[in-house]
Protein backbone atom coordinates (compact mmCIF):
# COMPACT_ATOMS: atom_id res chain seq x y z
CA UNK A 1 0.00 0.00 0.00
CA UNK A 2 1.40 3.51 -0.87
CA UNK A 3 2.44 5.72 2.03
CA UNK A 4 -0.64 8.20 1.88
CA UNK A 5 1.91 11.04 3.23
CA UNK A 6 4.60 11.05 0.39
CA UNK A 7 4.29 14.33 -1.41
CA UNK A 8 2.69 14.48 -5.11
CA UNK A 9 5.45 14.85 -8.15
CA UNK A 10 5.98 18.80 -8.23
CA UNK A 11 5.81 20.65 -11.76
CA UNK A 12 7.27 24.32 -10.85
CA UNK A 13 10.60 23.58 -12.93
CA UNK A 14 8.94 23.06 -16.14
CA UNK A 15 6.53 25.37 -16.04
CA UNK A 16 9.57 28.17 -14.95
CA UNK A 17 10.90 26.42 -18.31
CA UNK A 18 7.89 27.50 -20.73
CA UNK A 19 7.77 30.83 -19.35
CA UNK A 20 11.63 31.72 -20.11
CA UNK A 21 11.06 30.12 -23.52
CA UNK A 22 7.73 32.22 -24.33
CA UNK A 23 9.77 35.02 -23.15
CA UNK A 24 12.54 34.74 -25.56
CA UNK A 25 10.45 34.35 -28.45
CA UNK A 26 9.05 37.44 -27.52
CA UNK A 27 12.74 38.88 -27.22
CA UNK A 28 13.58 37.55 -30.71
CA UNK A 29 9.89 39.28 -32.70
CA UNK A 30 11.42 42.77 -31.35
CA UNK A 31 15.00 42.32 -33.26
CA UNK A 32 15.81 44.00 -36.52
CA UNK A 33 15.13 42.23 -39.93
CA UNK A 34 18.27 41.30 -40.66
CA UNK A 35 19.29 39.32 -37.46
CA UNK A 36 15.80 37.70 -38.11
CA UNK A 37 16.82 34.17 -39.40
CA UNK A 38 18.98 34.21 -36.69
CA UNK A 39 16.22 34.68 -34.03
CA UNK A 40 14.06 32.01 -36.58
CA UNK A 41 16.63 29.86 -35.34
CA UNK A 42 16.32 30.60 -32.25
CA UNK A 43 12.56 30.06 -32.01
CA UNK A 44 12.70 27.25 -33.58
CA UNK A 45 14.70 25.69 -31.08
CA UNK A 46 12.77 27.35 -28.36
CA UNK A 47 10.06 25.34 -30.08
CA UNK A 48 11.25 22.40 -29.50
CA UNK A 49 12.34 22.99 -26.42
CA UNK A 50 8.77 23.55 -25.62
CA UNK A 51 7.46 20.64 -26.77
CA UNK A 52 9.95 18.96 -25.11
CA UNK A 53 9.07 20.50 -21.97
CA UNK A 54 5.02 20.09 -22.65
CA UNK A 55 5.87 16.04 -23.05
CA UNK A 56 7.76 15.97 -19.83
CA UNK A 57 4.98 17.81 -18.26
CA UNK A 58 2.36 15.40 -19.49
CA UNK A 59 4.05 12.33 -18.64
CA UNK A 60 4.13 13.87 -14.83
CA UNK A 61 0.72 15.11 -14.61
CA UNK A 62 0.08 11.69 -15.37
CA UNK A 63 1.84 10.29 -12.92
CA UNK A 64 0.35 13.05 -10.47
CA UNK A 65 -3.17 11.75 -11.89
CA UNK A 66 -2.22 8.40 -11.30
CA UNK A 67 -0.77 9.25 -7.31
CA UNK A 68 -3.99 10.65 -6.64
CA UNK A 69 -5.82 7.99 -7.98
CA UNK A 70 -4.23 5.65 -5.46
CA UNK A 71 -4.62 7.53 -2.80
CA UNK A 72 -8.02 7.61 -3.40
CA UNK A 73 -8.30 3.94 -3.61
CA UNK A 74 -6.28 3.40 -0.29
CA UNK A 75 -8.96 5.47 1.13
CA UNK A 76 -11.75 3.47 0.15
CA UNK A 77 -9.88 0.72 1.14
CA UNK A 78 -9.76 2.16 4.58
CA UNK A 79 -13.24 3.14 4.89
CA UNK A 80 -13.92 -0.65 3.78
CA UNK A 81 -12.26 -1.96 6.75
CA UNK A 82 -14.04 0.44 9.03
CA UNK A 83 -17.32 -0.75 8.12
CA UNK A 84 -16.64 -4.00 8.11
CA UNK A 85 -15.30 -4.07 11.63
CA UNK A 86 -18.54 -2.16 12.49
CA UNK A 87 -20.84 -4.44 10.94
CA UNK A 88 -18.90 -7.07 12.75
CA UNK A 89 -18.87 -5.46 15.68
CA UNK A 90 -22.48 -4.66 15.54
CA UNK A 91 -23.75 -8.29 14.45
CA UNK A 92 -21.69 -9.25 17.21
CA UNK A 93 -23.42 -7.19 19.53
CA UNK A 94 -26.69 -8.09 18.56
CA UNK A 95 -26.40 -11.80 18.45
CA UNK A 96 -25.49 -11.32 22.65
CA UNK A 97 -28.51 -12.09 25.06
CA UNK A 98 -27.94 -8.61 26.28
CA UNK A 99 -28.78 -4.87 25.99
CA UNK A 100 -25.81 -2.73 25.11
CA UNK A 101 -25.33 1.05 25.17
CA UNK A 102 -21.87 2.91 24.84
CA UNK A 103 -22.50 6.84 26.33
CA UNK A 104 -20.33 9.86 26.47
CA UNK A 105 -19.55 11.19 30.33
CA UNK A 106 -22.22 12.86 30.51
CA UNK A 107 -24.72 9.82 30.01
CA UNK A 108 -25.74 11.06 26.13
CA UNK A 109 -25.98 7.56 23.98
CA UNK A 110 -23.33 7.25 21.06
CA UNK A 111 -24.55 3.41 20.98
CA UNK A 112 -26.86 1.08 21.33
CA UNK A 113 -27.61 -2.60 19.87
CA UNK A 114 -30.56 -4.02 18.52
CA UNK A 115 -31.32 -6.18 21.71
CA UNK A 116 -31.43 -2.85 23.50
CA UNK A 117 -33.50 -0.99 21.06
CA UNK A 118 -36.17 -3.64 20.79
CA UNK A 119 -36.21 -4.43 24.41
CA UNK A 120 -36.51 -0.89 25.51
CA UNK A 121 -39.13 0.26 22.50
CA UNK A 122 -36.93 3.66 21.51
CA UNK A 123 -36.42 3.73 17.52
CA UNK A 124 -33.61 6.11 17.29
CA UNK A 125 -31.56 6.23 20.98
CA UNK A 126 -28.77 7.59 19.42
CA UNK A 127 -28.06 11.04 20.86
CA UNK A 128 -30.79 11.27 23.92
CA UNK A 129 -29.87 10.45 27.25
CA UNK A 130 -29.93 7.30 28.82
CA UNK A 131 -31.82 8.08 31.03
CA UNK A 132 -34.91 9.34 28.51
CA UNK A 133 -34.50 5.93 26.86
CA UNK A 134 -34.41 3.56 30.30
CA UNK A 135 -36.30 5.68 32.29
CA UNK A 136 -34.03 4.10 35.22
CA UNK A 137 -32.07 7.00 37.55
CA UNK A 138 -30.42 3.81 38.97
CA UNK A 139 -28.87 3.42 35.60
CA UNK A 140 -28.08 6.96 35.20
CA UNK A 141 -26.45 6.91 38.79
CA UNK A 142 -24.19 3.89 38.15
CA UNK A 143 -22.88 5.41 34.34
CA UNK A 144 -21.85 8.70 36.13
CA UNK A 145 -20.43 7.28 38.93
CA UNK A 146 -18.09 5.10 36.51
CA UNK A 147 -17.99 8.04 34.04
CA UNK A 148 -17.00 10.18 36.92
CA UNK A 149 -14.39 7.46 39.51
CA UNK A 150 -13.67 5.20 36.10
CA UNK A 151 -13.88 1.97 38.49
CA UNK A 152 -16.25 -0.92 36.68
CA UNK A 153 -20.04 -1.01 38.70
CA UNK A 154 -22.25 -3.31 38.60
CA UNK A 155 -25.75 -3.18 39.99
CA UNK A 156 -29.04 -5.42 40.11
CA UNK A 157 -31.96 -3.95 40.29
CA UNK A 158 -35.82 -3.88 38.89
CA UNK A 159 -36.75 -1.92 35.87
CA UNK A 160 -40.47 -0.51 35.35
CA UNK A 161 -40.17 0.73 31.69
CA UNK A 162 -41.50 -0.52 29.39
CA UNK A 163 -42.66 -3.73 31.50
CA UNK A 164 -41.40 -4.58 35.17
CA UNK A 165 -38.23 -6.71 34.99
CA UNK A 166 -35.56 -7.96 37.00
CA UNK A 167 -31.73 -6.79 35.36
CA UNK A 168 -28.29 -6.67 36.53
CA UNK A 169 -26.71 -3.55 34.85
CA UNK A 170 -22.86 -3.66 34.51
CA UNK A 171 -20.79 -0.43 33.55
CA UNK A 172 -17.29 0.38 32.76
CA UNK A 173 -15.23 3.47 31.13
CA UNK A 174 -13.05 2.94 28.31
CA UNK A 175 -9.12 3.59 28.98
CA UNK A 176 -8.70 5.19 25.77
CA UNK A 177 -11.56 7.62 25.36
CA UNK A 178 -14.28 9.31 27.33
CA UNK A 179 -16.49 6.81 26.85
CA UNK A 180 -19.06 4.27 29.30
CA UNK A 181 -19.83 1.17 28.68
CA UNK A 182 -23.16 -0.04 29.69
CA UNK A 183 -24.59 -3.88 29.62
CA UNK A 184 -27.94 -5.11 31.01
CA UNK A 185 -28.74 -8.52 30.93
CA UNK A 186 -32.32 -9.13 31.66
CA UNK A 187 -33.04 -11.80 34.78
CA UNK A 188 -36.86 -11.84 34.90
CA UNK A 189 -37.55 -15.75 34.05
CA UNK A 190 -34.28 -17.08 35.97
CA UNK A 191 -35.68 -14.89 38.84
CA UNK A 192 -39.59 -16.91 38.26
CA UNK A 193 -37.98 -20.11 37.52
CA UNK A 194 -36.07 -20.02 41.27
CA UNK A 195 -39.28 -18.61 43.09
CA UNK A 196 -40.89 -21.68 41.21
CA UNK A 197 -38.10 -23.93 42.27
CA UNK A 198 -38.56 -22.51 45.77
CA UNK A 199 -42.48 -22.91 46.08
CA UNK A 200 -41.87 -26.60 44.36
CA UNK A 201 -39.61 -27.56 47.36
CA UNK A 202 -42.23 -26.03 49.91
CA UNK A 203 -45.19 -27.50 48.16
CA UNK A 204 -43.50 -30.59 47.57
CA UNK A 205 -42.88 -30.60 51.37
CA UNK A 206 -46.35 -29.36 52.43
CA UNK A 207 -48.36 -32.36 50.31
CA UNK A 208 -46.16 -34.89 52.02
CA UNK A 209 -46.43 -33.89 55.88
CA UNK A 210 -50.02 -33.37 55.43
CA UNK A 211 -51.01 -37.39 54.83
CA UNK A 212 -48.00 -38.52 57.10
CA UNK A 213 -49.26 -36.67 59.88
CA UNK A 214 -52.37 -38.03 59.25
CA UNK A 215 -51.59 -41.56 58.90
CA UNK A 216 -49.58 -41.42 62.43
CA UNK A 217 -51.79 -39.50 64.04
CA UNK A 218 -54.58 -42.90 63.03
CA UNK A 219 -52.16 -45.06 63.93
CA UNK A 220 -51.34 -43.88 66.73
CA UNK A 221 -55.28 -43.95 67.94
CA UNK A 222 -55.72 -47.25 66.76
CA UNK A 223 -52.52 -48.14 69.07
CA UNK A 224 -54.35 -46.51 72.07
CA UNK A 225 -57.62 -48.47 71.48
CA UNK A 226 -56.65 -51.29 69.46
CA UNK A 227 -59.85 -53.54 70.70
CA UNK A 228 -62.76 -51.44 69.57
CA UNK A 229 -63.27 -52.84 65.73
CA UNK A 230 -65.21 -50.23 64.57
CA UNK A 231 -63.20 -47.46 65.32
CA UNK A 232 -60.07 -49.63 63.44
CA UNK A 233 -62.32 -50.24 60.44
CA UNK A 234 -63.24 -46.57 60.12
CA UNK A 235 -59.52 -45.35 60.68
CA UNK A 236 -57.76 -48.07 58.33
CA UNK A 237 -59.93 -46.82 55.72
CA UNK A 238 -58.83 -43.46 56.27
CA UNK A 239 -54.73 -44.74 56.33
CA UNK A 240 -55.74 -46.55 53.26
CA UNK A 241 -57.07 -43.19 51.83
CA UNK A 242 -54.04 -40.64 52.79
CA UNK A 243 -51.11 -43.44 51.51
CA UNK A 244 -53.20 -43.69 47.76
CA UNK A 245 -52.69 -39.53 48.25
CA UNK A 246 -49.47 -40.00 48.90
CA UNK A 247 -48.62 -42.73 45.84
CA UNK A 248 -50.70 -40.00 43.48
CA UNK A 249 -48.34 -37.57 44.30
CA UNK A 250 -45.42 -39.88 44.09
CA UNK A 251 -46.04 -40.94 40.85
CA UNK A 252 -46.98 -37.40 39.56
CA UNK A 253 -43.56 -36.62 40.75
CA UNK A 254 -42.01 -39.71 39.03
CA UNK A 255 -44.09 -38.78 35.56
CA UNK A 256 -43.00 -35.25 36.21
CA UNK A 257 -38.73 -36.29 36.30
CA UNK A 258 -39.82 -38.54 33.24
CA UNK A 259 -41.19 -35.89 31.17
CA UNK A 260 -38.28 -32.94 32.37
CA UNK A 261 -35.60 -35.61 31.16
CA UNK A 262 -37.19 -35.21 27.10
CA UNK A 263 -38.00 -39.38 27.12
CA UNK A 264 -40.69 -39.88 24.40
CA UNK A 265 -41.48 -42.59 22.38
CA UNK A 266 -43.48 -41.89 19.48
CA UNK A 267 -45.39 -43.84 16.77
CA UNK A 268 -48.13 -43.77 14.48
CA UNK A 269 -51.76 -43.36 16.39
CA UNK A 270 -55.43 -42.65 15.67
CA UNK A 271 -55.68 -39.86 18.68
CA UNK A 272 -59.39 -40.12 17.83
CA UNK A 273 -59.81 -43.22 19.03
CA UNK A 274 -57.42 -42.75 22.16
CA UNK A 275 -59.51 -40.15 22.83
CA UNK A 276 -62.42 -42.07 22.69
CA UNK A 277 -61.28 -44.34 25.42
CA UNK A 278 -60.47 -41.44 27.69
CA UNK A 279 -63.92 -40.25 27.66
CA UNK A 280 -65.57 -43.79 27.91
CA UNK A 281 -63.24 -44.65 30.47
CA UNK A 282 -64.90 -41.27 32.60
CA UNK A 283 -68.54 -41.47 31.62
CA UNK A 284 -69.34 -43.19 34.49
CA UNK A 285 -67.51 -40.22 36.98
CA UNK A 286 -69.64 -37.81 34.77
CA UNK A 287 -73.05 -39.28 35.12
CA UNK A 288 -72.27 -39.94 39.31
CA UNK A 289 -72.54 -35.67 38.74
CA UNK A 290 -75.07 -35.49 36.66
CA UNK A 291 -72.88 -34.23 33.71
CA UNK A 292 -72.97 -35.05 30.40
CA UNK A 293 -69.83 -36.20 28.28
CA UNK A 294 -69.13 -36.41 24.97
CA UNK A 295 -66.42 -36.57 22.12
CA UNK A 296 -66.97 -34.38 18.86
CA UNK A 297 -64.97 -35.56 16.31
CA UNK A 298 -64.81 -35.61 12.35
CA UNK A 299 -63.23 -39.41 12.38
CA UNK A 300 -59.95 -40.74 12.31
CA UNK A 301 -56.83 -38.43 13.25
CA UNK A 302 -53.58 -39.98 12.47
CA UNK A 303 -50.93 -38.51 14.57
CA UNK A 304 -47.37 -39.48 15.37
CA UNK A 305 -47.23 -39.19 19.28
CA UNK A 306 -46.47 -41.11 22.60
CA UNK A 307 -49.69 -43.34 22.99
CA UNK A 308 -49.02 -43.44 27.22
CA UNK A 309 -48.24 -39.22 27.78
CA UNK A 310 -50.97 -38.16 25.11
CA UNK A 311 -53.74 -40.65 27.32
CA UNK A 312 -52.52 -39.35 30.59
CA UNK A 313 -53.02 -35.54 28.91
CA UNK A 314 -56.34 -36.11 28.28
CA UNK A 315 -57.04 -38.24 30.74
CA UNK A 316 -56.36 -35.22 33.53
CA UNK A 317 -57.43 -32.93 31.03
CA UNK A 318 -61.05 -34.43 30.99
CA UNK A 319 -60.92 -35.63 34.75
CA UNK A 320 -60.18 -31.79 36.37
CA UNK A 321 -62.96 -30.74 33.93
CA UNK A 322 -65.37 -33.00 35.31
CA UNK A 323 -64.20 -32.18 39.11
CA UNK A 324 -64.31 -28.49 38.89
CA UNK A 325 -67.88 -28.63 37.31
CA UNK A 326 -71.12 -29.16 39.05
CA UNK A 327 -73.96 -29.17 36.54
CA UNK A 328 -73.95 -29.17 32.47
CA UNK A 329 -71.46 -30.74 30.23
CA UNK A 330 -68.29 -31.62 29.56
CA UNK A 331 -67.32 -32.10 25.73
CA UNK A 332 -63.94 -32.76 24.32
CA UNK A 333 -63.41 -31.60 21.05
CA UNK A 334 -60.71 -32.79 17.88
CA UNK A 335 -60.36 -30.45 14.88
CA UNK A 336 -57.65 -31.59 12.29
CA UNK A 337 -55.39 -29.53 10.00
CA UNK A 338 -52.84 -30.49 7.49
CA UNK A 339 -49.69 -30.76 9.82
CA UNK A 340 -51.40 -29.76 13.06
CA UNK A 341 -54.40 -30.88 15.19
CA UNK A 342 -56.24 -29.60 18.01
CA UNK A 343 -57.94 -30.68 20.79
CA UNK A 344 -60.66 -28.46 22.61
CA UNK A 345 -62.14 -29.85 26.15
CA UNK A 346 -64.66 -27.54 27.28
CA UNK A 347 -66.85 -27.54 30.26
CA UNK A 348 -69.49 -25.04 31.97
CA UNK A 349 -67.86 -25.46 35.45
CA UNK A 350 -66.53 -23.13 38.00
CA UNK A 351 -63.69 -20.78 35.13
CA UNK A 352 -61.01 -19.13 36.41
CA UNK A 353 -60.43 -15.90 37.13
CA UNK A 354 -57.53 -14.41 34.80
CA UNK A 355 -55.16 -13.28 37.99
CA UNK A 356 -54.88 -17.54 38.21
CA UNK A 357 -54.71 -18.42 34.51
CA UNK A 358 -51.11 -17.40 33.94
CA UNK A 359 -50.16 -19.67 36.43
CA UNK A 360 -52.26 -22.74 37.11
CA UNK A 361 -49.27 -24.90 34.85
CA UNK A 362 -47.31 -24.17 37.65
CA UNK A 363 -46.64 -27.55 39.89
CA UNK A 364 -48.84 -27.05 42.76
CA UNK A 365 -50.27 -24.17 42.07
CA UNK A 366 -53.96 -24.76 43.13
CA UNK A 367 -56.71 -21.90 43.13
CA UNK A 368 -58.59 -23.19 45.97
CA UNK A 369 -56.45 -25.27 47.91
CA UNK A 370 -59.41 -27.13 49.93
CA UNK A 371 -61.78 -27.74 47.02
CA UNK A 372 -58.40 -29.82 44.80
CA UNK A 373 -57.55 -31.61 48.06
CA UNK A 374 -61.44 -32.67 48.57
CA UNK A 375 -61.65 -33.47 44.57
CA UNK A 376 -58.36 -36.20 45.21
CA UNK A 377 -56.24 -33.93 43.13
CA UNK A 378 -51.96 -33.20 43.75
CA UNK A 379 -52.24 -29.92 42.11
CA UNK A 380 -49.79 -31.46 39.22
CA UNK A 381 -51.91 -32.38 36.77
CA UNK A 382 -51.70 -29.28 34.73
CA UNK A 383 -48.04 -29.18 35.22
CA UNK A 384 -47.63 -33.02 33.48
CA UNK A 385 -50.52 -31.78 30.72
CA UNK A 386 -48.44 -28.63 30.01
CA UNK A 387 -45.38 -31.06 30.14
CA UNK A 388 -46.48 -33.44 27.43
CA UNK A 389 -47.56 -30.59 25.61
CA UNK A 390 -44.44 -29.81 24.96
CA UNK A 391 -42.71 -32.39 24.91
CA UNK A 392 -44.36 -33.01 21.49
CA UNK A 393 -43.80 -29.67 20.22
CA UNK A 394 -47.09 -28.52 21.17
CA UNK A 395 -48.52 -26.39 23.94
CA UNK A 396 -51.61 -25.94 26.06
CA UNK A 397 -53.58 -22.56 26.88
CA UNK A 398 -56.46 -22.15 28.84
CA UNK A 399 -59.71 -19.28 28.15
CA UNK A 400 -61.47 -18.69 30.68
CA UNK A 401 -64.20 -17.03 32.64
CA UNK A 402 -65.30 -16.84 35.95
CA UNK A 403 -68.52 -18.58 36.85
CA UNK A 404 -69.28 -19.36 33.05
CA UNK A 405 -66.76 -22.42 32.43
CA UNK A 406 -63.56 -22.80 30.94
CA UNK A 407 -61.85 -24.21 27.76
CA UNK A 408 -58.02 -25.96 27.63
CA UNK A 409 -57.11 -25.90 24.44
CA UNK A 410 -53.81 -28.23 23.74
CA UNK A 411 -52.04 -27.76 20.14
CA UNK A 412 -49.46 -30.43 18.70
CA UNK A 413 -47.99 -31.55 15.66
CA UNK A 414 -49.40 -34.33 13.78
CA UNK A 415 -45.49 -35.09 12.90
Amino acid sequence: MMDVRREPPQFWPHATAVAGVAAALGGILCIPEATRPVGTFVVGLGGIALLATWIVANRKLKEKLAWYEEQLANVDQLEDNVRRQRSALDELADGLDVMIFLTDTRTRILYANERAIRNFRFDDPEGQSILAVTLSSEIVDLVQEVADGGIPLSVETTLHHPEERNVVVQAWRETSADRVFVSIYDLTSLRRLERIRRDFVANVSHELRTPLASVRLLAETLLDDYDDRELAERYLGKIVKEVDRLTRITDDLLTLSQLDSGRINKAPTDVTVLVSSVVHQLIPKAKAKGLELSLQSAGPLKASVDEGQLTQLALNLVDNAINYTSQGSVTVKLTEYPDTFRMDFIDTGLGLAKEHQARIFERFYRVDKGRSRGSGGTGLGLAIVKNIAEAHGGKVSVTSELGHGSTFIVDMPKE
